[in-house]
């Protein structure tokens, strides 16, 4: 019985020795060579003999083997805590995502925010993702220890200063600690905070404000790596909080707030702290910038110590630096106030970005084929740049870029990406005619090797002379809503050829659902077209032709579309669409609804699409749009105003259904760019073919030119002209499609309309 007594006072006696030292840990890695990795694993424990004696950890690798890691170093960091480091090389033996993990002895007794810590083992875990679409992939390193301790009532902050070496997103979030086995720990909760508990996504701070109770406190770190949106890592810190009762006050530093700089360019700032309570105070710094290969950022002195502590921080920045991340800086700062040291910690983001590319210039050719010729200077700034990129933008942007910005402001589309020595770009439009009245605006960019893009270009426009006649006008009468009689109008040319004599005729061209004639031959520049009637007709649009007094020609206009307005009525809603093939800039659109005997505005939109569920089933409601437009042109009228037809939707509870028929359905977007996927436009893959007799496809630009025409059933448009066989333009694109199928009712003419978009 005495020796009973003995054996369970010697175990009682080494419970303490053994159990109570993990204070925090994590395990990091870094590549060597194809599928072989060295990894890390720190932990920070309470100097004791059990933690003397853990000369190595038992490390799972997540491929089903599992080996001892030797300890290879070990510090003394102040406040009853040492930082021990573990590491060992692995090598995979094929790609896969792999979960390497190390759960050892138990955690210190009596945290708060867990049921017996004391027999809860410490396990953390890393994610290792080996995948040849992705790349080699070294972890974060966490370059800031987790050992600042706290107070009741006053805020406590760490940031684990993760420095990325490929230079991937980070994207942070706490997590439940965990225990035997890798489960979440029983009965874990988050501490309680007077504020808040949470940490930032996208900086790491973590943020404790404020502290309610004294007491040991573990939480745990997420943070994951993304490359192309596309998660390729993640390292878990479990770590624990101190925080005791005390009257101190934490530092105070002065760090400038988030900056960039052009490569090339030396950063230089003051980083200093003082102590509200006149203690001395440790100040130091770490982070990305300190830790590239090429021209790395140094701090002068390293550490400083004193009332006011300062440290010069200086970055002769390189072209190898940029990138699309910011690097980051993290502060820290710590008095020397007894019971307990406070710490302030603080960061900078600091983006390093690449010169704008100089000199662009921009010229219309005078060949009957127009193109935009666009040079600029040779990109001499940098030599990894990866390409360079031309955005356009239909009207001018003139706005002065900001410092640290890169890249257009959205709005710009890209139309090309060049190699990096390209200097000059001739834009085509996709094959299709450049339009009087419009700037064609340009910008161009250097991209690097992750997609980082350079600040952009000054911008340049330009515009075609105004050398031929340009419609103004194609609107529903607004004289006479109700009767559906065009007002037609155009404009002449500013820039007319000496060659040419006054006076000046015209010829109205009236294409009324596919068919064209001519309507009207004078010297007048305006029509009303009183034989359409807008609300009957299926398509309409108008150009016109200009000749002199010696009947030579002078040009024809774009071609101008009608404001083409349907409605359909649904249950408590009625649905309005309009198509709006014009060549001049549309700025707005308002949508009128009948209100007792009266028109009224109930809607401004930029869309192309209008419900209004302020409707009653069964009762019939009249409607029409107006549009306001310009041109870019000096002497031209603005605004140019248009109305659609009058149309009338009745909503109901009880649509009448179709003839049961064959789907026909039509996508609304294509990408003909040849990758093999979605190149053509063809119908939606539940179409009946052998109950389809007949296809009539007429497919138009927003100017309203013709560019497709087909019979075949499957469409099949590559999203070229038919004829020329040039390739249309990345845009909106409408169509009108006769579809004759076999129904039980017998022969059913099906219309369909709608806009179909390009994307190149």
């Amino acid at each position: 019985m005495r020796k009973l007594f003995l054996l369970l006072l010697f175990m009682i006696s080494v419970i303490p020795l053994w159990a109570s030292h993990q204070r925090a840990a994590e395990i990091t890695y870094v590549w060597k060579n194809t599928n072989t990795y060295e990894f890390t694993m720190i932990t920070y424990n309470v100097p004791n003999e059990a933690w003397n004696q853990r000369d190595s950890l038992l490390v799972k690798w997540g491929d089903g083997f599992e080996s001892y890691v030797p300890r290879i170093n070990w510090e003394n960091l102040g406040d009853n805590t040492v930082r021990s480091i573990y590491r060992s090389l692995h090598s995979y033996s094929s790609a896969g995502t792999y979960t390497i993990s190390m759960e050892d002895s138990f955690r210190n007794y009596g945290v708060v925010n867990m049921n017996d810590s004391g027999s809860v083992p410490m396990y953390i875990e890393s994610e290792l993702v080996i995948s040849p679409f992705i790349g080699h992939n070294s972890s974060v390193q966490l370059l800031n220890a987790p050992v600042d301790q706290g107070c009741v009532g006053k805020p406590f902050y760490h940031n684990p200063a993760a420095y990325d070496p490929d230079g991937d997103s980070l994207s942070y979030r706490l997590v439940p600690c965990k225990g035997a086995y890798g489960q979440e720990v029983p009965g874990y909760f988050y501490p309680q905070a007077s504020s808040l508990f949470e940490i930032d996504t996208h900086s790491g701070l973590l943020q404790w404000e404020n502290p309610v109770i004294q007491g040991e406190f573990n939480v745990a770190i997420l943070i994951e790596e993304w490359r192309d949106g596309v998660k390729v890592g993640s390292v878990i810190r479990d770590m624990q909080i101190l925080i005791n009762a005390c009257n101190n006050n934490i530092p105070l530093i002065d760090l400038i707030a988030d900056t960039c700089i052009e490569a090339g360019a030396t950063l230089d700032f003051i980083i200093s702290a003082l102590d509200p309570d006149g203690d001395q105070v440790t100040l130091e710094a770490s982070g990305a910038p300190l830790e590239v290969q090429s021209s790395p950022a140094t701090l002068t002195p390293t550490t400083d110590y004193g009332l006011n502590p300062a440290i010069e921080f200086t970055w002769n920045t390189q072209c190898s630096h940029i990138r699309k991340i910011p690097y980051q800086l993290v502060v820290h700062a710590k008095d020397n106030s007894v019971p307990i040291h406070l710490s302030n910690v603080q960061a900078v983001n600091i983006s390093v970005i690449g010169p704008a590319i100089q000199n662009l210039d921009a010229s219309f050719s005078r060949r009957s084929d127009v193109k935009a010729n666009l040079t600029w200077s040779p990109y001499t700034h940098c030599s990894n740049v990866k390409a360079i990129r031309v955005y356009r933008h239909l009207g001018s942007m003139p706005y002065q870029s900001d410092y640290c910005e890169t890249g257009v402001r959205p709005g710009y589309r890209m139309i090309a990406e060049l190699s990096a020595d390209a200097t000059s770009y001739q834009d085509t439009n996709g094959g299709a005619e450049f339009e009087q009245g419009v700037d064609y605006c340009y910008r161009v960019v250097a991209v690097f090797n992750d997609g980082a893009e350079s600040r952009p270009s000054d911008e340049v426009c330009i515009q075609l002379p105004n050398n031929r006649p340009l419609m103004t006008k194609v609107s529903n009468n607004d004289v006479d809503l109700m009767g559906g009689q065009m007002k037609v109008a155009w404009a002449s040319p500013r820039e007319i050829d000496p060659q040419y004599t006054a006076p000046y005729s015209y010829q109205l061209k009236r294409n009324l659902n596919g068919a064209e004639t001519t309507v009207y031959s004078g010297v007048d520049s305006t029509f009303l077209d009183s034989d359409v009637s807008l609300a009957s007709v299926e398509s309409l649009s108008y150009r016109v032709e200009m000749q002199d007094a010696n009947h030579l020609p002078m040009g024809t206009s774009p071609i101008a579309g009608a404001l083409m307005l349907t409605g359909t009525g649904g249950d408590q809603s009625a649905s309005l669409s309009w198509t709006e093939a014009v060549q001049w800039v549309i700025d707005s659109t308002e949508v009128f609804k009948k209100i007792d005997t009266v028109f009224v505005k109930i809607a401004g939109t930029s869309e192309l699409t209008y419900v209004d569920t302020r409707v009653v089933n069964e009762v019939t409601y009249s409607y029409y749009v107006r549009t306001y437009g310009h041109y870019n042109l000096e002497g031209l009228p603005r605004p140019l105003v248009n109305y659609s037809a009058i149309v009338e939707v009745k909503p109901s509870e009880h649509i009448e259904p179709e003839p049961d028929q064959p789907v026909y359905e039509l996508p609304n977007v294509f990408t003909p760019n040849g990758d093999g996927i979605n190149d053509v436009f063809v119908p939606m893959p539940n179409i009946t073919p052998d109950l389809i007799t007949k296809v009539d496809m007429h497919i138009f630009n927003r100017w309203g030119r013709f560019v497709y025409e087909t019979e075949d059933i499957y469409i099949n448009w590559d999203g070229r002209v038919s004829g020329s066989g040039q390739p249309c333009a990345t845009g909106t694109y409408f169509y009108i499609c006769d579809v004759e199928m076999i129904t039980p009712e017998g022969l059913v003419t099906k219309r369909l309309q709608g806009s179909i978009m390009i994307v190149r």
